[in-house]
């Protein structure tokens, strides 16, 4: 296989038991689409096929499909760098103890500093006390393997910035206050919200959608952040821009591939427009028509006129729009006219 594709981002399902306003993928409100395990299991023999370095698995909720542990732990002994994120809401111990040695990462998500702001992101009550009490759990898992001279996944918090969740005061007390309670945490992540799906509509870009200038404004306080961790916790903060490409070389430089949960293949991770699915046709194929897609000239038009986060979520809601699917479209429509 030929493609060259780096990376799969695969959504297991958009089945979840939470509601964040800023939902990539509007999960919790739509069809689940899972597939069943023989599907699945197929769909792993063509990421396995394109001999990626990596896989991020997501949602969705991933560990609500029953099939999750399996498919990861196979894509993982085939030597393939496997990330999983989750909320954390539905993780317990037989869980935690699989994904100890199923996984490369375990990376639950977090969108607040403190319970209130979190809870209200993911529109969910107990939902960050719910995620630190599965990092809890993970670690514990952690710790008696490490005492018994087995080795581990790295397990830390993926955090989402938004501009409630984003005071630097507080970031900086979240940091100290998580890496000391939660000892053997291996990272905390900060990246600004990408302005995509529930993200890209213009009530949260007007509300609580980091400018660009915000975002720089974090990433130059890393070290303010880096400072406050204790226990030897490693903290970032990502440069979100990466997928906000201004030259038409910078669209298919990015080799990262995302399925959706029944198997269809993303033009480009973030915008709905699908090239086909990797159960009907040859990946490789598709992987050609997400290049052309790429460079389609009303697209390059499109991704070349971003120079702000506000450019990125227009651009976002344009080409959502246009090229989303029927269904895609519907949905869409929706959002404008009912709460979420």
């Amino acid at each position: 296989m030929s493609s060259g594709i780096e990376k799969f981002i695969w959504d297991l399902t958009y089945a979840c038991p939470l509601l964040c306003a800023h939902c990539y993928s509007e999960s919790g409100r739509r069809p689940a689409r899972v597939l069943g395990r023989e599907e699945a299991m197929r769909v792993i023999d063509v990421i396995l096929a394109a001999r990626p370095s990596r896989v991020s698995i997501s949602g969705g909720e991933p560990l609500i499909v029953p099939w999750c542990l399996e498919a990861v732990k196979r894509i993982h002994e085939a030597g393939v760098v496997v990330t999983l994120f989750t909320s954390g809401w539905v993780l317990n111990e037989a869980s935690a103890t699989e994904l100890a040695t199923s996984v490369a990462t375990v990376a639950v998500s977090v969108d607040g500093p403190e319970p209130g702001v979190h809870d209200a992101i993911r529109r969910r009550p107990g939902a960050f006390d719910r995620a630190l009490a599965a990092l809890d759990l993970l670690l514990r898992v952690k710790k008696q393997r490490r005492a018994a001279g087995l080795t581990c996944c790295t397990i830390g918090i993926d955090y989402t910035l938004t501009r409630s969740g984003s005071n630097l005061s507080e970031l900086e007390r979240f940091v100290g206050q998580v890496t000391s309670k939660l000892a053997g945490l291996d990272f905390v992540r900060f990246g600004a919200v990408v302005p995509t799906g529930l993200a890209a509509e213009e009530g949260f870009e007007a509300t609580d959608m980091l400018s660009v200038e915000e975002l720089v404004g974090i990433l130059d306080e890393k070290p303010r952040l880096a400072a406050a961790a204790h226990n030897g916790t490693e903290v970032s903060v990502t440069d979100v821009r990466y997928f906000l490409p201004q030259k038409e070389s910078d669209v298919t430089a990015v080799r990262i591939a995302q399925l959706e949960p029944d198997g269809a293949l993303r033009a480009f991770p973030i915008y709905e427009a699908k090239v086909g699915n990797v159960l009907q046709e040859p990946l490789d194929v598709l992987w050609e028509r997400a290049m052309a897609w790429r460079t389609d000239s009303f697209v390059a038009a499109q991704l070349n006129s971003i120079r702000t986060m506000e450019d990125w979520a227009r651009a976002t809601r344009t080409l959502d729009r246009k090229y989303g699917s029927a269904d895609d479209r519907a949905r869409i429509a929706l959002r404008t006219t009912t709460p979420t």
